[in-house]
């Protein structure tokens, strides 16, 4: 079962990260999550340190800086501001400053130091060149993190009290397809939503000799109907009664097709698992989770999940 009790929102006070907070007090509430807020900035420019420039640009980080504790005024916290704007005085909430390195390990370091459950920030659309190399705070987070990450990409216009009636799962029925939709499963039933289960059917890559010659149907006879019978499978030994659940199989290109599934499905949240990754597939965006994350227009959940056998 997941479970939520500590939840980590960094902040750098920019649009996205007030637009992450929302999302984080939301699911506080539903969860009945403490909350930590967390704001890590360079030695620089106090008024910066202290958030007073609402711009969220970075600050130059020195990794041989020596991380240490901020604590202003009540009346001049930005992070209490922006908590008491919000009408979140209703929740348990910790608030923390801190100067020092990158913000990445810290957030990182910091989540595994109070044994949080879920980190969840803010991120930018990128395009071209940027959208190949992770360098974002928020990628290092998804990719290094022990526990599970929700990203929630900024918007001009975002519900000041968002909320979640509709999960989209995708899975690549593999060992980790059911653990994942057991967490999705909790999740959608503590918000109330209902859940598309959804399986991509690549393209199978093969020598160019036989291009147009052979294609995926002629190596799996019907396997877009075969991932309709696993996926029901998967819903038979694992759906809940209080969740409503729907299949769907597709094919394509797996991050292009669950992005534009997403989209006509107007899914509010998508989840996924998070699997291990080589750094060159870091450098360059090798796996299937980081494309959606980049593209998609809903939050994105990535479940550290558990492998377990699965028949496919």
């Amino acid at each position: 079962m997941l479970s939520i009790k500590t939840i980590l929102h960094p902040t750098d006070f920019s649009t996205g990260a007030r637009q992450a907070l929302a999302y984080a007090i939301a699911m506080a509430r539903r969860h009945q999550s403490s909350l930590h807020v967390l704001h890590v900035a360079g030695h620089g420019n106090r008024d910066t340190d202290l958030g007073r420039d609402a711009s969220g640009a970075s600050t130059a980080h020195d990794a041989k800086d020596v991380l240490e504790d901020v604590q202003p005024a009540q009346d001049e916290d930005p992070i209490a501001k922006m908590i008491q704007e919000a009408g979140a005085t209703d929740l348990a909430v910790t608030i923390v400053h801190q100067r020092g390195p990158a913000p990445g390990p810290r957030i990182i370091d910091y989540a595994k130091e109070q044994n949080a459950d879920l980190v969840l920030m803010g991120t930018h659309g990128r395009r071209g060149m940027k959208r190949m190399l992770l360098g974002s705070v928020a990628e290092e987070v998804v990719h290094e993190a022990e526990c599970s990450v929700m990203t929630v990409r900024e918007k001009r216009e975002a519900p000041a009290q968002p909320s979640i009636d509709r999960v989209l799962v995708p899975v690549d029925l593999s060992e980790f397809s059911a653990p994942l939709f057991r967490a999705a499963l909790d999740v959608a039933r503590v918000h109330g939503a209902g859940v598309d289960l959804l399986h991509v059917v690549e393209p199978l890559p093969y020598p160019r000799p036989l291009v147009g010659q052979i294609s995926v149907h002629d190596l799996v006879p019907d396997p877009t109907e075969r991932s309709g019978e696993l996926l029901s499978e998967l819903v038979s030994a694992h759906a809940q009664a209080d969740v409503y659940v729907t299949t769907h199989t597709a094919e394509g290109h797996a991050a292009q097709t669950i992005v534009q599934h997403a989209d006509a499905l107007e899914s509010d949240l998508i989840i996924m698992a998070s699997q291990g990754m080589s750094a060159i597939e870091r450098l360059l965006l090798g796996s299937v989770t980081a494309r959606v994350v980049r593209r998609a227009q809903c939050p994105v959940f990535i479940a550290r999940v558990q492998p377990e056998p699965f028949p496919a």
